[in-house]
């Protein structure tokens, strides 16, 4: 019995026991199988002990899953969180062809989430179903995007009632619509015209463009390239997909960024159009930070404010020191910059690394920004969330009484989590100029008890030390303990780090606010606070420019002249 035949099986024997259950449904001409997907809740009966092809030994259970990663996030107007992302065999990518989608939900801000969980597969054994996208429209749809594979096709689905009472028994899903044949790797941008655009992958040479002109009284969300002059890469012999993603301008161009691998051109490229993605500058790298990235995927959205976030990692080393940067001149310039998560997570980068992050398109009530990300895809298998306001951002530091961070969606490692500390010690500190490192050094401790989330102690004594350390250098520096956490543990919250700021006391405040805005102490019922902003050695030529703060972060004007 192949995986479409043992799926459809599994469909028959709990149809009656879920009445919003998504049955397999042709989806439009370009498609590549006439059942491209297939749906379920775990909480059915006898899915969690399917297997996930013929042949299998894996099933749906969550105890199967060899790896997880590649997060997407929503939030609905009634204040509920969905979370998909993809998991699976023991590999991903086109030699895990058993890989699936899972969705779960929160209905307490990210503080648990759902026991039972949705399940997205393709019965085609040799097909896997890549990184989910979750994305609101204008006209208030939910839609689940869903890439098979090997450019055979990107889907969409729209979560009809995503806000109903008990999800898993009254979820309502539109029938699947193909939307375009080359993957995306974000959400769409939705333009100030009305428009979608995304960038798709047909080969890493070229990144071109679709446009969709949606129409929701008739129910039509026709893709089409409009891209006569693809963005070319600056490095021909790039070979890495670019996992490109779009930002409009407030003057109505558009700013494309895209992937390089992390030893070209500081990892990120930039392209700009001003015919609304028809025609596109040659990509330029060597932007300078916060454009820079190992070799990994990156995240940038517009802010209610109408602040510019962009969220990378600050090293070209490994896939580490994942971080919020701010800017309030359209992208020039950054002067604000929060470590999201700079646990140390041991191990090779692509095993072991944190990495794909991406933040709701909405933002909460009181500013809150949520962000997903995932945290050692291959053993310590979680997807991590943060929550924070601009003004945690500006502060470097989490300060708001709505910032939650490095809170759990789905750990399935089993690795213990150290949460505090028996010793108190300040691990935010502001020195002026000029002060040694000896002063600093004097207020953090020798011994370090770490807390675990069981109620276990691991006593270390060891010293504290910053190499890039300079006194007269204004900018933030991570000062680290020199013993470290071992075995089946992890620091997650970086306990083992103090976070140095070297300034004269004055504030660079964002546009329209004055220095004296309020720095609440806020504490978090969830997880101790933690992330301060690191000035991590960068590879190469980034090593002078690690420290961050008050120090304007920015780039090299686009001169390129309007088309």
């Amino acid at each position: 019995m192949n995986k479409k035949n043992i799926l459809l099986a599994g469909l028959v024997s709990v149809l009656a026991c879920s009445p919003a259950f998504a049955r397999p449904v042709a989806v439009g001409a370009d498609a590549d199988a006439s059942e491209p997907l297939v749906s379920y809740w775990s909480s059915d009966p006898g899915v969690t002990e399917m297997p996930v092809s013929e042949g299998a030994s894996e099933t749906y259970a969550e105890t199967d899953r060899k790896w997880q990663g590649l997060p997407t996030i929503a939030v609905t107007p009634g204040g509920r969180m969905w979370c998909a992302w993809q998991t699976g065999d023991s590999v991903e990518g086109s030699e895990g062809p058993d890989n699936y989608d899972v969705m779960y939900y929160s209905d307490d801000s990210g503080a648990t989430w759902s026991e039972e969980y949705m399940i997205w597969d393709v019965p085609d054994d040799s097909v896997r179903l890549a990184d989910p996208r979750l994305f609101y429209d204008q006209f208030g749809k939910l839609w689940l995007i869903l890439i098979r594979g090997g450019l055979k096709g990107a889907y969409a689905v729209e979560l009809k009632n995503p806000d109903c009472e008990n999800p898993s028994e009254n979820l309502e899903t539109g029938e699947p619509v193909s939307w375009m044949k080359a993957p995306p790797a974000h959400r769409p941008t939705i333009l100030s015209n009305g428009y979608w655009i995304t960038p798709v992958e047909v080969d890493t040479d070229a990144q071109q463009t679709y446009i969709c002109r949606p129409n929701d009284e008739t129910g039509k969300y026709p893709w089409t390239t409009t891209t006569s002059q693809p963005a070319v890469t600056a490095y021909p012999e790039n070979k890495t997909f670019g996992e490109a993603q779009i930002i409009e301008r407030k003057d109505g161009s558009l700013m494309m960024l895209s992937r390089l691998p992390r030893d070209c051109g500081g990892g990120m490229e930039i392209s700009y159009s001003y015919d609304y993605g028809t025609t596109w500058t040659p990509y330029k790298a060597d932007n300078g930070i916060p454009y820079i990235t190992p070799g990994s995927k990156f995240h940038i959205q517009r802010l209610r404010s109408g602040a510019i976030l962009m969220i990378t990692h600050a090293t070209t080393a490994d896939r580490e020191q994942l971080a919020a940067y701010l800017s309030y001149d359209d992208g020039e310039t950054y002067p604000y910059m929060l470590m999201l998560d700079d646990s140390d997570i041991r191990g090779d980068w692509r095993n072991f690394g944190i990495s794909y992050p991406e933040a709701a398109a909405e933002e909460g009530e009181n500013g809150e920004i949520y962000i997903v990300y995932d945290a050692g895809r291959y053993e310590m298998k979680e997807i991590r969330m943060c929550i924070v306001t601009e003004e945690d951002i500006r502060a470097g530091k989490p300060m708001s009484e709505y910032c939650r961070m490095r809170m759990a969606v789905s750990k399935l490692g089993g690795f213990l989590d150290y949460v505090g500390t028996k010793e108190t010690y300040e691990r935010y500190l502001t020195v002026k100029p000029g002060t040694p490192k000896s002063e600093i050094l004097k207020k953090l401790p020798s011994i370090v008890t770490l807390i675990g989330e069981d109620g276990s102690e691991l006593e270390l004594t060891g010293e504290w030390d910053c190499p890039d350390y300079s006194k007269n250098a204004e900018g933030r520096y991570t000062f680290e303990f020199s013993k470290k956490v071992t075995g089946k543990a992890q620091d997650r919250y970086s306990l083992l780090k103090a976070y140095v700021t070297v300034a004269d006391g004055s504030e660079n405040p964002a546009p329209g606010e004055d220095s004296g805005d309020s720095q609440s102490s806020g504490t978090s019922e969830q997880a101790p606070k933690s992330g301060g902003c690191g000035s991590s050695a960068f590879a190469g030529s980034m090593a002078a420019a690690a420290v961050c703060g008050a120090v304007i972060i920015g780039r090299k004007k686009e001169t390129s002249k309007k088309k």
